[in-house]
C-alpha cells in the first residue's frame, strides 16, 4: 500500500489487519526549502527513538524515503510501515503539535482518525441559473469527486422587448431557472448520499440557490446542515475568501458533531442507557461486539495496556486464555487495542481531546447499539 490523499475505511481495516508490529510515524513537515533540515533532523531524531523502541532497519529505511517524498511541504506526514514495507502514507493538512513516533503492536491510529473526523463527509455546490459545479468529499478525503450539472433548459435571461410579450418572456426565463434548479437538486441529492455527507455547503447566484434549495428533498434537510458561503460559479476574485469560509464551516461542523456525540452520550449514562464508560466495561462490550461509537480520549502518552487475539472480539483489561480466543493473546497500548477492535468490528471511533466537557470516565467509552 501506497501514498495516498484518503483515509478511507477499507484504509484502516487494511492498516489494523496488518500482522505483527508496525512502526506509526506523524511528522510536521517544513514548506520552505531552506529550512528543510529542520525537519530532516526531527525526523533523524524520532527515527533513533524508534531503533530504540525495536524499529527494525528496513522500516526506518521506508520511512524515510517518505520522509524525503514529503519535503518540501505542507502539513503532517502520516506514515506506517512493517516487515520493511510502507503500508500507508498520507500528508495530512494542518499542522500537529508535535511529532509522533511509535512501534508496538498495532498501528497508531487516533491522531489519523482524529484528523478524518476534522474533515466530515461534505458536498460543496456552486451555483447558477443554468446547473452547478458540485465537489463531494467522502469522510476524511481532501480531494472531491466532481460533477457539472447543466439543466435541461437554457432560456435563461429576462431581456426581451417590451410590450405585452414582456410578461411572457419573463415567465419562460423563471420555468428554465425552475427546471435547471430541479436538475441541480438531484444531482445534489444523489452526491450526498454518495458520500453520506452530512454538510452541505452553497454559493452562487442568490435566485438560483434560492430554487434550488426550494427543490431539496425534506428528508435531505432533515440529515444534513445546509450553510452558503461566499462567491458563486463564475470565478470573481472571492475563491479564497470562500476557502476560507469553507474550512471554518467544515471544522464548525465536526466540533457539533462531535458535541452532539457527546451529549447523547451523557443521556445515555442512565440506569438502562446505551452508554459504557472506563477501561473493563468498554473492552467487554467490544468483546461482544455491542459497541456502536467508541468514544475515546487521544493520550499519546497513555501507558495503559490491554490484550487482544486473532478475532476483533478479542480483547480484554486481563490476559485471557489463549484456548479461549483460538490463537496468540498480545499485549498492546490501550487505545490501540480499542481502535482495531472497534475498525474491524464496524464500529465507528470518535477522538475527543484531553479535557473535553462530557468525555468518558478513564478516557475510553462507547455508545452501544441497541439490543
Amino acid at each position: 500500500m501506497g501514498t495516498t490523499t484518503r483515509a478511507s475505511d477499507d484504509t484502516l481495516r487494511s492498516l489494523c489487519e496488518t500482522r505483527g508490529p508496525t512502526t506509526s510515524v506523524y511528522l510536521r513537515l517544513e514548506p520552505r526549502p531552506q529550512r528543510e533540515d529542520d525537519a530532516r533532523l526531527r525526523w533523524r531524531a524520532l527515527a533513533r527513538r524508534l531503533e530504540d523502541l525495536g524499529a527494525g532497519e528496513d522500516d526506518i529505511a521506508v520511512l524515510t524515503r517518505s520522509v524525503d517524498e514529503a519535503l518540501p511541504g505542507t502539513g503532517t506526514l502520516a506514515a506506517f510501515a512493517a516487515d520493511g514495507e510502507l503500508r500507508y502514507s498520507t500528508v495530512l493538512s494542518g499542522d500537529r503539535d508535535a511529532d509522533i513516533g511509535i512501534h508496538a503492536p498495532l498501528p497508531h491510529l487516533a491522531p489519523l482518525l482524529e484528523w478524518r473526523q476534522e474533515h466530515p463527509a461534505r458536498v460543496l455546490a456552486l451555483v447558477d441559473r443554468t446547473g452547478a459545479d458540485l465537489e463531494a468529499y467522502f469522510s476524511g478525503d481532501t480531494e472531491p469527486v466532481r460533477r457539472t450539472v447543466t439543466g435541461p433548459d437554457d432560456e435563461i435571461e429576462r431581456n426581451a422587448p417590451g410590450g405585452m410579450s414582456q410578461g411572457r418572456f419573463q415567465r419562460r426565463a423563471e420555468d428554465s431557472w425552475e427546471h435547471n434548479a430541479a436538475r441541480a437538486a438531484e444531482a445534489l441529492t444523489r452526491a450526498v448520499s454518495r458520500v453520506s455527507a452530512r454538510l452541505v455547503l452553497l454559493a452562487g447566484d442568490v435566485r438560483a440557490l434560492q430554487l434550488l434549495t426550494k427543490h431539496l428533498p425534506d428528508r435531505l434537510r432533515r440529515q444534513v446542515s445546509v450553510r452558503n458561503v461566499s462567491g458563486g460559479r463564475t470565478p470573481d476574485g472571492s475563491a479564497r475568501i470562500r476557502q476560507e469560509q469553507i474550512e471554518a464551516e467544515t471544522h464548525r461542523a465536526a466540533e457539533e458533531q462531535t458535541g452532539e456525540l457527546l451529549r447523547r452520550f451523557a443521556e445515555e449514562r442512565s440506569p438502562g442507557g446505551r452508554a459504557v464508560e472506563g477501561v473493563h466495561s468498554t473492552l467487554g462490550a467490544l468483546s461482544e461486539g455491542r459497541v456502536e461509537t467508541l468514544v475515546l480520549v487521544d493520550e499519546p502518552d497513555d501507558p495503559r495496556t490491554a490484550w487482544f487475539g486473532p478475532a476483533a472480539s478479542d480483547v480484554s483489561d486481563r490476559r485471557p486464555a489463549p484456548s479461549r480466543v483460538g490463537g496468540p493473546v498480545i499485549r498492546g497500548p490501550l487505545a490501540d487495542v480499542a481502535v482495531r477492535s472497534a475498525v474491524l468490528s464496524g464500529a465507528d471511533v470518535r477522538v475527543v481531546r484531553p479535557g473535553a466537557a462530557g468525555a468518558p470516565g478513564q478516557g475510553i467509552g462507547a455508545l452501544c447499539r441497541s439490543v
